[in-house]
């Protein structure tokens, strides 16, 4: 797993880059100790939800810019809604018919588009099998980059990135990394499920919505792998940088 989240030359490129397009930054402190939410999540006896082998509906990726095809259908709000996803058809409960995360009070933060992580379990299911059946050999090299590269090629390159783009794909794509597995792996990404947890997270959410710790504790609550603590402090800092390179890349 990574060290610090960021080194000293790459957070201040990018504050450089953000200053330069007019976008606030307030940079996290880098948190001590364990980094990785995997083994936050089993420290506190959670474990990541299995996928299904359900055909996918979820939305074409970033890599459709570049002149490859994609898929369409099921997906979340667009960059203007007004970040009300869906609530109802909610998935498996522990009882009272309420999906698990109704019924423990979730941070009170904005979600945008994350807000589709409330989506039914199938709906998240079938956008995590799109999301693997449309992987190409050119989101394989993007993925496998360190989070610094990938944050330079999303705010310096964004032409000629391919990556997925729907939040609903990614966010089924972040569940299964939760646990520490790297859910792409077989599609030849080797990176760790760290910097693939940020880029998910990141590209998952409104580009002008700031990621926090308290989103990832209530995305992370509502997906059924809580992160807390300074794992997801961690992953907060990290997906926010890659939240702040796609708003600069895409202008």
């Amino acid at each position: 797993m990574r060290n610090p989240l960021f080194t000293g030359k790459s957070r201040v490129s990018l504050v450089a880059l953000a200053a330069a397009l007019g976008v606030a930054i307030a940079w996290q402190a880098p948190v001590t100790g364990p980094l990785s939410f995997a083994a936050n999540a089993q420290e506190s006896g959670d474990q990541g939800t299995g996928k299904g082998n359900q055909g996918g509906q979820g939305q074409g990726s970033k890599g459709a810019q570049t002149g490859q095809s994609q898929g369409q259908g099921q997906g979340g709000p667009g960059e203007d809604s007004d970040g009300k996803g869906p609530q109802a058809g909610a998935p498996s409960s522990s009882g009272g018919g309420k999906p698990t995360w109704s019924q423990e009070g979730i941070p009170e933060v904005e979600l945008g588009r994350l807000n589709v992580a409330r989506s039914p379990e199938h709906v998240i299911d079938q956008a995590y099998e799109e999301a693997l059946a449309s992987i190409s050999p050119e989101m394989v090299s993007f993925y496998n980059l360190s989070l610094d590269k990938a944050i330079e090629e999303l705010s310096l390159n964004w032409d000629n990135v391919s990556f997925i783009d729907s939040p609903l794909q990614n966010l089924g794509l972040l569940q299964a990394t939760l646990d520490g597995s790297t859910p792409l792996a077989s599609s030849g990404v080797s990176n760790d499920a760290d910097t693939l947890a940020a880029i998910f997270l990141g590209a998952a959410s409104d580009k002008t919505v700031p990621i926090s710790t308290d989103t990832v504790i209530a995305v992370t609550q509502i997906l059924g792998v809580p992160v807390t603590g300074t794992a997801a402090a961690s992953l907060a800092a990290d997906a926010e940088a890659v939240r702040i390179a796609i708003l600069a890349g895409h202008g």
